[in-house]
């Protein structure tokens, strides 16, 4: 694998990699749930065909000019107009109280804080590197289903400051450039072929998560390392941190 530089920074991941989930689960019962809670505003139905179309076009912004955040509100207002004063609160009061019940589409594991506690006890730099589609409420609510959530991360990529989403570079490149260290002293740790070893592109190293998979099989081989969560636990306290 040719010369490693001194690993400053670790990438977690957290859908499927520190949270083991079935991601088509939670995002059905999450749309069916949101769905329902701003249902005495607009109909269901209706209202997943505008969060999606608006989500797609948050993940295919490609520009530093707006966050996320912007991306998506504009264009959820070009599809619901005059309903989206009633719909915002509700959409936020459902991040805060309610998203947390989700809960029981996940499964949490004990590495999931075995790593991220190795990680920072040896003073690397810690970022929950999640595709940026929700907000933080939404992502800490997560964090505290895998058990990660009272961790000092230096970084949370939630919607309201990224400007990207994976699998665009520019996510990675955002990363970097808040924790100030290159890409080539990072480890980016996912379970999504498609999305996370797309950090490799840049220079960092990859340690695929096999546990809940996502992504063309093939792929693993686009991996520096790859095995379950346990065998990174296990390679941390007989080895070291991959790239370390």
């Amino acid at each position: 694998m040719g010369d490693v530089k001194v690993l400053q920074a670790v990438l977690f991941d957290l859908d499927g990699t520190l949270l083991p989930m079935d991601h088509r689960k939670f995002i059905n019962e999450y749309l069916k749930e949101l769905s329902l809670f701003v249902r005495p505003v607009i109909e269901p139905d209706a209202f997943k065909q505008a969060l999606m179309a608006s989500t797609s076009a948050m993940a295919a912004n490609n520009s530093m000019v707006y966050t996320n955040e912007e991306v998506f509100w504009k264009d959820f207002h070009n599809h619901l107009g005059e309903r989206l004063p009633a719909i915002r609160p509700l959409l936020e009061m459902f991040y805060a109280e309610k998203f947390r019940q989700l809960s029981y589409v996940a499964r949490p594991c004990p590495e999931a804080r075995i790593l991220v506690k190795a990680a920072m006890e040896r003073n690397l730099r810690i970022a929950l590197a999640t595709n940026p589609l929700f907000p933080l409420t939404a992502i800490r609510s997560r964090m505290s289903w895998a058990g990660v959530d009272d961790f000092p991360w230096n970084l949370i990529t939630s919607y309201e400051f990224m400007h990207f989403c994976k699998p665009h570079p520019g996510y990675y490149r955002e990363i970097v450039a808040h924790l100030g260290v290159r890409p080539e002293e990072c480890l980016m740790v996912g379970n999504n072929i498609d999305e996370d070893l797309v950090a490799g592109t840049l220079g960092m190293k990859t340690y695929l998560v096999t546990d809940c998979l996502l992504g063309d099989p093939a792929g693993i081989c686009r991996a520096d390392w790859h095995g379950s969560i346990r065998h990174l636990a296990w390679l941390w306290e007989n080895q070291g941190f991959p790239g370390e």
